[in-house]
């Protein structure tokens, strides 16, 4: 497997990312110069789900309920990721915001079909 789609590093491209008037504006250009689309700050997202999930394994092992806790977790935080916005532009989109509270509701609804 090759990876095939990537941004070349040069100073056109640093440039872009800090020609920027605002935080907002410079988030957004990471993602924006660096990918082409809104993909880092969902990956970041995927990644604190799963680091949560395993913080919260390590203080108590309940598998669904912690992924629950988690998902929870980055919805609320996949809802401020898409408040921040600059030039009509958002660090996810609205698909990729919505992953989390469905993943979250299935899981509650296992949860509670399943509890005694």
């Amino acid at each position: 497997m090759a990876i095939s789609n990537y941004t070349n590093i040069t100073v056109q491209n640093l440039t872009d990312i800090a020609n920027s008037s605002n935080v907002n504006e410079f988030l957004i250009n990471i993602d924006r110069v660096a990918f082409g689309a809104p993909v880092f700050w969902f990956v970041i997202l995927l990644l604190i789900w799963i680091i949560s999930f395993f913080a919260a394994q390590q203080m108590k092992d309940q598998v669904l309920n912690n992924a629950m806790y988690s998902g929870a977790f980055c919805s609320i935080l996949a809802i401020i990721a898409r408040t921040i916005t600059s030039e009509n532009q958002s660090l996810i989109t609205d698909s990729q915001m919505m992953i989390f509270p469905i993943v979250t509701i299935i899981l509650a609804v296992i949860i509670w079909s399943i509890k005694d």
